[in-house]
């Protein structure tokens, strides 16, 4: 049988008794909530140490309650507060973690020895104790407890609430649930009952010895002495005393902040005169502020050429981004209390950011911490939940400060642009006291409720589209793009980085196993379609497999991989980039796509016939392309009879413009030249050159506007054979971005008006 179960840290629920549970955790939040979309049975079984953060069978005592869900609400912040009433002894056999909801398989538990003379017997004695141990509980209980006797109720049920008001430890009443002799368990009641008799006698004991030489200068032993013996016989003194002694010590030794060893020193003193349920809460917080770095710190390298050196390294290109990044750094060696912005690296997927981060705190010496924000919606994951909740702690933040130890880590925030939203608070506003330099001096958790400074961190951002950052941080972000890989640098990566990782990883000599260059671009052109280079190195992975099994199976010792041996090991080819036209085609021109994956070229076809004016846009186009066709359209109908166009009447002229590859969504301001082009050369039936690309968009006057990816649409062109491109002025500046032996074999047309297009192609 499988059910929903939440863990608890500390509370211990009997069967026939109800109890109020507030819970914070995100697992415990879910299984409840499955639990109140199904049957409201919910399991409550308790963890052996309150510590453990993510509880596994073995952590848990497999002895637990079935109990119903009779009361559900959410609190302001974010939290819950349930009352649950128990039904029945379960035992626990696995434990499963489905979407961050838990779930268990359980069976019943039978009772024995639940009735006759020896179990009555048993009743009386324990009534007889009740009379004379429960003066000191409230009025409504020792009310309660009486009415168990005097009614008609089980001996099991009296011994399950006699169990549920014990001022007892988690340990001894989970023994006492794991009980499964109704005989034993009212025995342990009774021995649990009877230390309140013996307190007293110990007490008076105690009394009669010390009142024989008692003075005024002795009252301060007197009163330690009873407290020590009362603990002894409790069997608290061990733990407790030690854990206060070890917390005084680390207090005195170390240069804790002032507030921190005052706030410490409450929380010890609290510790001591509290029960042990309250105690292991307060031992646990006092143990959080202790462990966090409050001095601690390690010495930077900022030696400059290191940095250069680690980060060439570790990833081939990217000049401008290292540029950058050891700009940045450079003032930060010069001027360690600025308060410069926080760096954000912005890119596809797989081009190397969370690495460059990594490579970074290599680079300086420093901590790395990883903190991954993707589905983050919760506010607290942020900024920890407040102790008053049973499952309460720290939010991600002071997580990461414990783990590095040292207050001036570097601590990556990746996927900031996957953050969201939703009942439990906005986790973006959180993060906004992390990442502003004047607020982050004084960060404030709800859980260790003492400002906390982050000002020594050096916090790195990643982000895959920067316009999908909340506002609010963008603004406190030094944007650094990476843009995606060309085909030579993914080949340059693949033969300085990749290649040597995969044969070391396999055991494999540079002699057994060797690439050709045209071999690996063959897998980037034909096998991937991808701005990085993750699925480069999987299907080079995937080559070294298939290679090291063949050589098992004695078929070759050594092996040199070209275009026909990637075929035989991955098999049919799964991508293909667009090439030009054989040859001239009225109506076909080529335009130039930015992709994800890096670029392409974009033809674009246009044809005409007798019909009543209707204009059919089809190639999967978005609201912005379908606007750029009916721009150009309009700007040749305005224009026709200058561009030659005659004998048309468009009133009577169904014209259709199309994109192939009509499953690709397509969208984007870069078409419009490109679309008018392709307009003039079918309704004029002359054809546009097959080498000629161009890209720009383009206003009902002619102007012709800037666009963006001129690196990734440049190389994709020359890729696909073209040698002439016509592009915006203004756009001149970034072909700094092309690599020189492309952009070399290219010529380029740089206009601001349609009209220096139709002069040079259909004039000249």
């Amino acid at each position: 049988m499988n059910k929903p179960i939440l863990l608890t840290r500390s509370v211990v629920v009997f069967p026939g008794t109800s109890i109020n549970i507030e819970i914070g955790r995100i697992k415990s939040i879910n299984s409840v909530k499955l639990a109140e979309e199904t049957d409201r049975k919910i399991i409550i079984a308790c963890q052996k140490d309150p510590q453990t953060e993510e509880p596994k069978l073995n952590d848990i005592y497999t002895t637990g309650t079935m109990c119903s869900i009779t009361f559900f609400e959410k609190n302001p912040d974010g939290s819950y507060k349930i009352t649950i009433k128990g039904i029945k002894r379960i035992k626990i056999n696995s434990i499963h973690d489905e979407n961050n909801i838990l779930t268990a398989e359980y069976e019943p538990l039978k009772e024995t020895n639940s009735s006759g003379k020896e179990i009555n017997d048993k009743i009386r004695l324990l009534y007889e104790m009740v009379e004379k141990t429960i003066g000191n509980l409230p009025a409504k209980e020792i009310k309660q407890l009486k009415s168990l006797f005097l009614g008609t109720i089980s001996a099991s049920k009296i011994a399950d609430q006699m169990a549920a008001v014990l001022p007892v430890d988690q340990t001894a009443k989970q023994n006492l649930l794991t009980e499964l002799d109704v005989v034993k368990r009212i025995d342990g009641i009774i021995r649990l009952t009877a230390k309140e008799e013996d307190a007293k006698a110990i007490d008076s004991e105690i009394q009669r010895k010390v009142n024989a030489t008692l003075s005024k200068q002795q009252k301060e032993f007197y009163l330690r002495e009873k407290m020590r013996v009362v603990k002894e016989e409790l069997g608290e003194i061990n733990s407790r005393e030690n854990d206060v002694n070890a917390f005084k010590k680390r207090v005195e030794e170390n240069p804790y902040p002032e507030h921190i060893k005052k706030r410490v020193i409450a929380e010890i003193n609290r510790m001591e005169s509290s029960n042990p349920q309250e105690n292991s809460i307060t031992r646990a917080y006092i143990e959080w502020l202790l462990d966090l770095p409050w001095w601690q710190k390690t010495t930077d390298n900022n030696d400059i050429n290191h940095v250069e050196e680690v980060l060439n390294k570790s990833h081939y290109g990217l000049e401008k981004v290292k540029e950058r990044i050891i700009e940045y750094l450079a003032v930060r060696a010069r001027s360690p209390e600025s308060k410069a912005p926080i760096i954000c690296l912005v890119g596809p997927p797989g081009v190397g950011k969370s690495t460059l981060a990594r490579s970074i705190a290599e680079a300086l010496d420093k901590k790395f911490i990883k903190m991954s924000l993707g589905g983050v919606r919760d506010e607290a994951e942020i900024r920890g939940h407040r102790k008053t909740y049973i499952g309460s702690m720290p939010g991600r933040i002071i997580k990461g400060m414990k783990q590095a130890g040292v207050i001036n880590p570097l601590f990556l925030l990746d996927e900031l642009d996957k953050m969201t939203s939703d009942m439990r608070g906005d986790p973006a506003s959180a993060m906004l006291e992390v990442l502003d330099p004047e607020q982050n001096n004084k960060f404030s958790d709800n859980y260790i409720e003492e400002d906390y400074d982050l000002s020594k961190v050096m916090f790195v951002a990643t982000a895959n589209y920067a316009e999908q950052i909340p506002a609010p941080l963008y603004d406190r972000l030094e944007i650094i793009e990476l843009t995606s890989y060309t085909e030579r640098e993914k080949l340059e990566i693949a033969k300085k980085y990749l290649i040597p990782k995969i044969r070391q990883e396999a055991a494999l000599s540079d002699k057994e196993l060797t690439f050709e260059d045209e071999a690996i671009l063959f897998i980037i052109r034909r096998y991937t379609q991808e701005a990085g280079v993750r699925q480069v190195e999987r299907l080079l992975q995937k080559i070294a497999r298939k290679f090291i099994v063949r050589q098992q199976h004695k078929v070759v010792k050594t092996e040199i991989i070209n275009e026909k041996s990637v075929v035989n090991y991955l098999k049919k080819e799964i991508y293909e980039y667009n090439v030009r036209e054989p040859s001239p085609i009225p109506g076909v021109v080529n335009g130039m796509a930015y992709t994800a994956a890096g670029g392409d070229l974009l033809p674009i076809e246009v044809t005409y016939f007798k019909g009543k004016g209707v204009i059919s846009i089809t190639g999967n186009l978005k609201e912005t392309m379908k606007e750029s066709a009916q721009v150009a359209l309009g700007y040749v109908k305005a224009n026709a009879e200058k561009f030659g166009i005659i004998n048309i009447d468009f009133n009577k002229t169904d014209i259709h413009i199309h994109v192939p590859s009509g499953g690709i969504p397509k969208d984007g301001p870069s078409a419009g030249v490109t679309l008018t082009t392709a307009l003039i050369s079918a309704l004029s039936n002359r054809a546009v050159a097959n080498t000629i690309a161009m890209t720009g968009e383009i206003t009902l006057r002619g102007r012709v506007g800037i666009i963006g990816g001129v690196k990734e649409k440049v190389i994709s062109a020359f890729r696909g054979g073209i040698n002439e491109i016509f592009m915006p002025a203004k756009d001149e500046r970034y072909l700094d971005d092309v690599p020189k032996e492309v952009s070399d074999k290219i010529k380029f047309h740089f206009v601001q008006h349609y009209n220096e297009i139709y002069q040079s192609i259909f004039k000249n």
